[in-house]
């Protein structure tokens, strides 16, 4: 059964955010799938439903269930090869990202980004943000640098900070939190930037920190 609030009906993903029991980095990560992968993940994983229960709640036979639970692992887990630099080094690659960036310089960043980098930004349809994914250097360059320009980041704070385990940096202003920076690394270079500005993600990020 679904939970409902004020607003509606609650599906499967949103129970699952409330309740706490994703991480911040898988809820990111997640994005990366299918709504139908996202459901059937959710009923298996969080629920504990079976292939056939989860089957019948999305309207789909029991194989396509299993087709889809399956080939959400696989690009859920298809990340988590990136972290194969040891965590030392990871977080040092991370704070020089970090202060690159803060600090503008240009040299520093394009030392830093893959040649592929991806950047990623999660406004949830609420909050103003880039709608495709930025992919290339120079492009993720541009998009980092004019994200650390606009007023709002003169203004506020840059705490680093470690959410699920992971090397973050938080934009705090007036003691409210405004984003979550999330870099992942491979190969010694940082190939995707994810921001996190949706202000459902950004609550429930708050609580775990707090």
């Amino acid at each position: 059964m679904l939970t409902r609030t004020a607003d509606g009906p609650l599906g499967p993903l949103e129970t699952v955010e409330q309740r706490e029991t994703v991480s911040l980095a898988l809820l990111t990560l997640m994005e990366r799938l299918t709504p139908a992968e996202r459901a059937v993940f959710v009923l298996r994983e969080a629920f504990g439903h079976s292939h056939r229960e989860a089957a019948e709640v999305i309207g789909v036979e029991e194989a396509h269930a299993r087709q889809l639970h399956r080939r959400a692992r696989e690009r859920l887990d298809r990340p988590r090869r990136h972290f194969a630099v040891d965590d030392a080094r990871r977080r040092e690659i991370v704070e020089r990202f970090f202060a690159a960036t803060l600090d503008g310089d240009l040299a520093g960043l394009e030392r830093l980004l893959a040649d592929e980098v991806t950047a990623w930004a999660d406004g949830g349809g609420r909050v103003t943000a880039a709608r495709r994914p930025v992919t290339g250097r120079a492009k993720v360059l541009r998009y980092v640098l004019g994200l650390s320009s606009r007023p709002e980041a003169a203004a506020a704070a840059f705490v680093p900070a470690e959410v699920n385990g992971e090397p973050a940096l938080l934009a705090l202003l007036d003691g409210a939190l405004l984003a979550v920076v999330v870099p992942e690394i491979h190969e010694g270079r940082v190939s995707a930037v994810r921001t996190i500005v949706n202000p459902d993600k950004l609550a429930f990020a708050a609580a775990q920190l707090a």
